[in-house]
């Protein structure tokens, strides 16, 4: 048995714990947690936590980190250098861009992922990393006509993905731009009860204005690549949260980006959704349009915030931590363990985990990472923190 002394433990299950001891079992389960250090025990300088939670990833995409530039001018130009690269790449080399991907989440202290995927190419890295992982399979069409094969075919993918025997793998919808109401029904038709849903919302100024009368960059980009949206019914005055919240289901649901969204739109969604998750990615949002989501807003009106990192397409890196810092750099004010929770426990509630990892508690096998280069009597996320696996 492995025993950690710490002067500052975040269990996120009561308050944090000031010199305690923390025994672990070979396989990483938690044993005991004594309010006390114990002589046998190896010291930790820093901040305990549990393992970190990345609900929001495109591993698919790893292969075109540093090949697209910020244009931080909207989802158009982003979507354009997209295109233009995600197939130049062959098979066998994405696969191995995956594979460090993979391995670089996990040395950064993550230890489950809600991935995005479009295509079957992940399947051999999540089978066989420590990673656990939940699959998202992400349809998508602005046609209704085509609506039920491409559930068919989300389907027969998902079953590949669950093929592999580490995590799930679930439908869900792309964007409100991109999935219309037929889509949207039949695919809730085909996910149980019990599976979470994911959707971009509300990321950039381009996809608020295609919905509302199917004008700007997002049409000339349609228009530019032959991609037809004249059966999309645009939404008016009524935002895109607005318009698609009310048909989706009481399954756990996750907002990811949200960077356009307002207060009284949260208060509205909080209102008439009892389950919803606030995905934050702010680095890819400062990538994308060099605008952050309003992660104070959320925080005020009590939402449950989780942390993405994004793909490697619009991110230098897959560190949680990296995203926790540069929330606290723009909102500062927003306390230490919120931020923790955020990054562990409510990721891990989101995927339906959270009954193994989340929290540092006896017989869970959370993962633990240390906090280094922190005052434990007054932590804060500043830009020397490092974060270090221990479990």
């Amino acid at each position: 048995m492995l025993k950690y002394n710490t002067p500052l433990l975040i269990t996120n299950n009561g308050p944090a714990l000031s010199n305690v001891c923390v025994s672990v079992l070979p396989d990483g389960t938690i044993a005991e947690i004594a309010n006390e250090f114990k002589d046998d025990a190896v010291f930790l300088e820093g901040v305990l936590v549990p393992g970190f939670v990345n609900t929001h990833c495109h591993l698919e995409l790893s292969h075109l980190k540093n090949e697209l530039t910020p244009n931080k001018e909207g989802m158009k130009g982003f979507i354009q250098q997209l295109f233009s690269k995600r197939f130049q790449t062959e098979d066998a080399k994405q696969i191995s861009l995956m594979y460090a991907a993979d391995n670089e989440m996990w040395n950064q202290g993550i230890v489950a992922v809600g991935d995005i995927s479009n295509f079957n190419r992940s399947t051999i890295v999540k089978a066989e990393s420590k990673i656990y992982y939940h699959t998202f399979i992400e349809l998508l069409g602005l046609n209704p006509t085509f609506a039920n094969a491409i559930v068919e075919k989300g389907l027969a993918l998902q079953q590949e993905f669950l093929k592999g025997k580490n995590g799930k793998a679930s439908l869900t919808p792309h964007a409100p731009y991109s999935c219309p109401a037929e889509l949207l029904n039949l695919l809730f038709k085909n996910v149980d009860a019990n599976d979470p849903l994911t959707i971009h919302m509300q990321e950039s100024l381009d996809e608020l204005q295609f919905c509302r009368d199917k004008s700007g960059p997002l049409t000339e980009f349609f228009n530019d690549n032959g991609i037809s949206f004249a059966d999309f019914i645009p939404f008016g005055e009524v935002s895109p949260l607005q318009k698609l919240l009310p048909l989706f289901p009481q399954n756990k649901l996750q907002l990811v980006h949200n960077t356009y969204t307002t207060e009284e739109e949260i208060q509205q969604a909080n209102s008439i959704h009892s389950n919803l998750f606030w995905c934050v990615c702010i680095g890819a949002n400062l990538f994308i349009n060099n605008k952050v989501p309003p992660v104070d807003l959320m925080y005020k009106n009590n939402c449950t915030i989780t942390i993405g990192t994004d793909s490697l397409a619009s991110n230098t890196q897959l560190s949680i931590l990296k995203e926790i810092k540069c929330i606290h750099k723009h909102f500062p004010s927003i306390p230490f363990e919120l931020l923790v929770k955020a990054a562990t426990a409510n990721g891990a509630a989101f995927l339906g985990i959270d009954n193994v990892v989340g929290k540092i508690k006896v017989g869970y096998n959370p993962g633990l990472v240390l906090l280094e280069n922190i005052n434990v009597h007054q932590p804060q996320f500043h830009d020397h923190v490092k974060c270090k696996r221990i479990q």
